[in-house]
């Protein structure tokens, strides 16, 4: 018999190209499943470790007995009107011990909702305390608060000063000008007098003239001219 020789066909480039880029695609697949399974697992450990109870609670705020009920009275019966919601006057004995019990669990276990009902003066003197130490942050603040009025109130109040010593010497200016003026006008005055004097009418008149009208003085007197008298020829007129 002969043999009958098969020959394989050879792939082209394209299937190769193909072919590699599905097995990128199915091994990126794998891993991600194989990272979604770990994060899965990972967070399910996580929650189960949140779920424990830590070792370290029982006996955290002490220890206590069904027989101490009235040594914790006033905290169990905070207990019951604030966490069970329940009319303490009118629990019977049976339930009062019943509960008890549970506060008794609670106690031991440090599972209450508030450092309150293991021991209230003790809670009552640190919430005094916070109160105490929130007041003086509060009265700090506001110290500082007015502490920074103080200081802008300061500062407004220096540039009102300021400003009014600026006007103070804007009216010493104005008023040394006005003084300068008074002299000047002063001596206006005594050259009018002395040219009047002198009988210099036309210098006295011009010095006359440069007075403001608040310090002008009488207008010298202009001499009138006698009339000249005129000889006339009427025969040759």
């Amino acid at each position: 018999m002969a043999k009958v020789k098969i020959k394989e066909k050879q792939k082209s480039p394209s299937q190769d190209k193909k072919k590699a880029k599905k097995d990128k695609k199915e091994k990126k697949e794998k891993k991600d499943k194989k990272d979604k399974h770990i994060k899965k697992d990972k967070k399910q450990k996580n929650d189960t470790i949140k779920k424990k109870p830590k070792k370290n609670q029982w006996g955290k705020y002490g220890t206590i007995s069904n027989t101490d009920m009235y040594l914790k009275r006033e905290e169990f019966l905070m207990w019951l009107s604030d966490v069970k919601i329940l009319n303490v006057e009118e629990i019977t004995p049976q339930e009062e011990k019943k509960y008890f019990e549970e506060y008794v669990e609670c106690y031991n276990t440090a599972t209450f909702p508030s450092q309150k009902f293991y021991n209230f003066k003790v809670w009552f003197e640190k919430e005094q305390l916070k109160e105490k130490i929130q007041q003086a942050e509060i009265e700090m603040q506001t110290f500082d608060d007015e502490k920074e009025k103080q200081k802008e109130y300061q500062e407004q109040k220096e540039l009102i000063k300021k400003q009014k010593l600026q006007r103070e010497y804007q009216h010493l200016h104005e008023f040394q000008n006005i003084a300068q003026d008074m002299q000047k006008q002063k001596q206006i005055q005594d050259l009018v007098r002395h040219y009047n004097s002198m009988g210099n009418h036309e210098v006295a008149m011009r010095y006359y003239k440069q007075l403001n009208p608040i310090h002008t003085i009488d207008a010298p007197p202009m001499q009138q001219q006698p009339p000249m008298e005129y000889d006339y020829d009427y025969d040759n007129f």
